[in-house]
Order: structure tokens, then sequence, then C-alpha cells
């Protein structure tokens, strides 16, 4: 049995005093009373409804990458097909905002390039660029540049494709400087595309590569001259 101390004691003994106790402690809080009750009830509402929402938009997303497995295998960059877009079309109107869409939209926008659609690509890689991911805006970045290309703007495929040489890395860096030592030579920059071709030949260890980049850089000033 728990020990009763004097100060228990008192309160066993005097419940009405300790009943005006709380009451005036209480008083301050009587007029924001209803407010504070409201307030309460508005956060058990809002909580509530995020748990709602959460839970239809996990299932969602479920079904986004469900119907998304049924679509993808319609998309095939070896063969395009002009259908295949269409399906895509109505894949990203039906769940937009979803994972499933993002992934499907860069489908959308490999498949125009490979159908040709080079102007419509470029829009669709444009819409892809969020900012959120290096990698993700690395790979999107260099697929447009591509379409520029595709539509003979080889300056401007060259410019997109610029930041990329910039901060790639290893074997990529090495690729993506000489396809923009290419581009701008196709631009007719010749001062540009020697930049490139001399940072390929001081970086290259193959020895059949740096008699080919000497060439191409050898090029490229003669042709800055004229």
């Amino acid at each position: 049995m728990a020990k009763v101390t004097p100060r228990r004691r008192v309160a066993l003994d005097r419940p009405e005093e300790m009943l005006t106790l709380a009451q005036r402690l209480l008083e301050p809080v009587k007029p924001y009373a209803k407010w504070l009750g409201v307030g309460a009830a508005v956060l058990v509402v809002a909580l509530g409804a995020w748990a709602i929402h959460a839970r239809m938009q996990a299932s969602r997303e479920a079904k986004a990458s469900e119907a998304l497995t049924l679509v993808a295998p319609k998309v095939s960059l070896a063969a395009p097909d002009a259908a295949a877009v269409k399906d895509l079309d109505r894949f990203l109107q039906e769940y937009a905002g979803t994972r499933a869409a993002r992934e499907a939209q860069l489908m959308r926008a490999n498949l125009l390039y490979g159908l040709g659609r080079y102007g419509e690509a470029a829009r669709a890689y444009e819409s892809l660029l969020d900012g959120r991911d290096p990698g993700w805006d690395t790979l999107v970045t260099e697929s447009l540049s591509y379409c520029y290309e595709g539509m003979g703007n080889y300056k401007k495929a060259a410019e997109v494709l610029k930041p990329v040489a910039e901060q790639a890395s290893g074997p990529l860096k090495g690729e993506v400087t000489q396809h923009l030592a290419l581009l701008y030579d196709k631009a007719r920059e010749p001062k540009e595309a020697a930049v490139y071709w001399r940072q390929l030949l001081d970086q290259s260890q193959d020895a059949a590569l740096a008699s080919f980049f000497q060439e191409k850089l050898a090029a490229a000033e003669a042709q800055g001259k004229k």
C-alpha cells in the first residue's frame, strides 16, 4: 500500500481547497477554451484527412506501377511505333503526378526521338528537367542535345551538351567531350572545337586515338585561322 505523505493527506482531508486551486489555475484559459476545442477538432480532422490521402496516394502509385508494366512492352526503340506514344499519352493523363508517370514521360521522349519527331522529343525532355537528381538531369540533358542534333541545329546541341561535358568524369567525360568537339565541327565553330580536341589530346593515353585527336585539332586550328 502506497505511503500517504503529508501533502497527499492535506489533499485528501481538504478536497474543496484543491478544487478551488484548480479552478484558479484554469481561470485564465476559460476565455479561450472554445477556440482550443475548435483547434483540437480541426487538428484531428486534418490528421484524418492526411491519413486518408496518404492511403489513396499509395493505392494510386501501386495501380500506376501495375499499369505501366502493361504499357512498357509496347515501347520499343528498335522498332518505334506511333501507337505506343498514344498509349503513353493515355497513361500519363490517367496517372499524372505518380512516380511511374515520370518513367513513362522518359519512355515517351525516347520513343518520339526514335520516331524522328525531334521537336516533340526536345519539348518532352525539357519537361523532365527538374533539378532534383543531378544524374537524371545529366541523362535527360544529353538526350536533349541529341534532339537538337537531329534537327540539324548543331550549335544549340553543343551549347546544351557543354555543361554535361564539364561536369562528367571518368569514361563518360571522354565520350561526351568527343561528341561536343564533333558538334562544334558540324556547327562550323572551329575555335570552339579546337578547345575540346586539345582536351582530348592532352588526356589521351592511346597512341591511335592521340593521333586522331591531333589530326582533328590541327584541322580545327587551321579552319579557325581562316
